[in-house]
C-alpha cells in the first residue's frame, strides 16, 4: 500500500458525501453498517487513567456485537489530544437495545467520568461501500479526511468518484473506506474518508499518482478537467490522524 500526506496525493483517495440522511438511506437501504462516534477529552494528567477506565467499561459492556466498542487518539489538528470512542458497527435499529440499565450507566459514572474533562460530538458515520476501496490492512494509524460538499453537488460529487475508485482499483495499490454523516449539522462534516497506514514512513511515499491511470480510462486530459469539478462542489477539508485502539 502506497500513501503520501500532500494534499493533492490524498484527494487521489477521495469518496464521496451524502448531505442528507434521507437519500442515503434511499442509497442503501436494503443493507448497511454505522458506527457511532463520541469525543472525550481527559483531564490533564490523568490520560492512562481515562484509557484504563474506557478499556475496563468496554471489556464489561461493549465486547462483542453491534455494539462492540475501541477507542482512538487525535494525533493532528485543532482536536489533538481528543479521543474518539466508537461503537459498532450497527445499525440504527440496534440502537433500541444498546445497554442502557442502571449498572452500565454505574460503571461509566464511577470510573470514566471522573477522568473526563469535556464531552464533544456525538456523530453518526454510514459506511458508504459503493464508492469506497476496502483491503486487507491492518494499520496502526489513520488518516481521515471530514469533507464539506457544495449543496446539491451530491450526484456529481458521486459519479467523480465512482471514476476515482474504479481508477485506484485499477492500480491495485490504495485502499480507503468512506462514510457519511447521518445527520448534518452544517459545520463541514460531510463526508469522511478513511484509510490506513502501519507507520508515518509511509507518508513519504511520494509514488502514488493517479494522474495516468484515471486517464488511460476516461481520455487524455480528463484528470484535468476532474480536479476542476472537485474544487466546483468541495468547500473545505479537515484533515487529521488518528492512532487505532489505544485501549
Amino acid at each position: 500500500m502506497k500513501t503520501k500526506a500532500t494534499l493533492l496525493s490524498l484527494l487521489f483517495l477521495s469518496v464521496a458525501l451524502l448531505s442528507s440522511s434521507t437519500t442515503f438511506a434511499q442509497d442503501e437501504k436494503e443493507s448497511y453498517s454505522m458506527v457511532e462516534i463520541t469525543f472525550m477529552l481527559p483531564k490533564i494528567g490523568m490520560e492512562k487513567n481515562f484509557e484504563n477506565s474506557v478499556k475496563e467499561h468496554n471489556a464489561k459492556y461493549h465486547k462483542d456485537g453491534p455494539f462492540r466498542a475501541s477507542l482512538d487518539y487525535i494525533l493532528t489538528g485543532k482536536e489533538a489530544g481528543w479521543y474518539v470512542w466508537i461503537m459498532g458497527p450497527c445499525t440504527f435499529s440496534n440502537l433500541d437495545n444498546r445497554p442502557e440499565d442502571d449498572a452500565h450507566r454505574a460503571h461509566w459514572d464511577k470510573n470514566v467520568s471522573p477522568t473526563v474533562a469535556k464531552y464533544g460530538r456525538t456523530e453518526y458515520w454510514r459506511y458508504n461501500e459503493k464508492i469506497s476501496v476496502p483491503g486487507d490492512v491492518v494499520p496502526k494509524y489513520e488518516t481521515i479526511w471530514f469533507l464539506d460538499i457544495e449543496s446539491g453537488q451530491y450526484n456529481k460529487f458521486t459519479e467523480f468518484m465512482k471514476k476515482v475508485k474504479e481508477a485506484n482499483e485499477k492500480r491495485g495499490d490504495i485502499f480507503y473506506r468512506v462514510f457519511n454523516n447521518q445527520f448534518s449539522d452544517n459545520d463541514g462534516r460531510d463526508v469522511a474518508i478513511v484509510w490506513p497506514f502501519k507507520n508515518w514512513a509511509e507518508l513519504d511515499d511520494e509514488n502514488s499518482e493517479i494522474r495516468e491511470t484515471y486517464e488511460e480510462i476516461n481520455g487524455p486530459g480528463s484528470w484535468e478537467r476532474a480536479l476542476d469539478d472537485w474544487r466546483s462542489f468541495t468547500n473545505s477539508v479537515i484533515s487529521q490522524h488518528w492512532k487505532i485502539g489505544v485501549n
